[in-house]
């Protein structure tokens, strides 16, 4: 299978929704004053995050910028041998869109806009969220959908 132009246009609606949530965020929120959403659980606050995930690799753009790079080519470059189904494909949309939307945050502000807080978690973005999709799409195939094939 190969990523057709309704799925780049998908990815095109995933990166922009991201960009939008983070303009948004940038325009509305502040560094200081979380905006409760549900109280003591989801907040909104504006984080400049310098890193990767969970904080690793703080102030590192160029490294992260040539990451993000390298992945966005190898997917395309592979996709023909990435996509084996539907599960495949949908993941590499979301890996697509979510590295897109970050690495233009590094390019052009030096950082990733974050701002969604669970607590749990480190403070996220749009563009994480797909990218979290995009694992569980990949592990659903390796693991779910490829059982279902070997007992057929």
């Amino acid at each position: 299978m190969v990523l057709r132009v309704k799925d780049y246009c998908v990815i095109g609606v995933l990166f922009s929704v991201d960009q939008i949530s983070k303009w948004i965020a940038s325009q509305y929120l502040t560094f200081l004053y979380p905006v409760s959403i549900i109280p003591s659980k989801v907040s909104f606050i504006l984080v400049h995050n310098y890193g990767a995930a969970y904080g690793i690799l703080q102030h590192q753009r160029f490294l992260l910028l040539a990451v993000s790079m390298g992945v966005i080519l190898g997917c395309l470059f592979f996709s023909k041998t990435i996509i084996q189904s539907k599960w495949s494909k949908w993941g590499l949309i979301f890996l697509l869109s979510g590295a897109l939307g970050n690495m233009t945050d590094r390019l052009i502000f030096g950082y990733v806009i974050d701002f969604v807080d669970i607590r749990i978690f480190p403070v996220f973005n749009v563009a994480d969220v797909l990218i979290d999709c995009a694992v569980g799409c990949f592990l659903w195939e390796m693991f779910v959908d490829r059982k279902k094939v070997s007992r057929k």
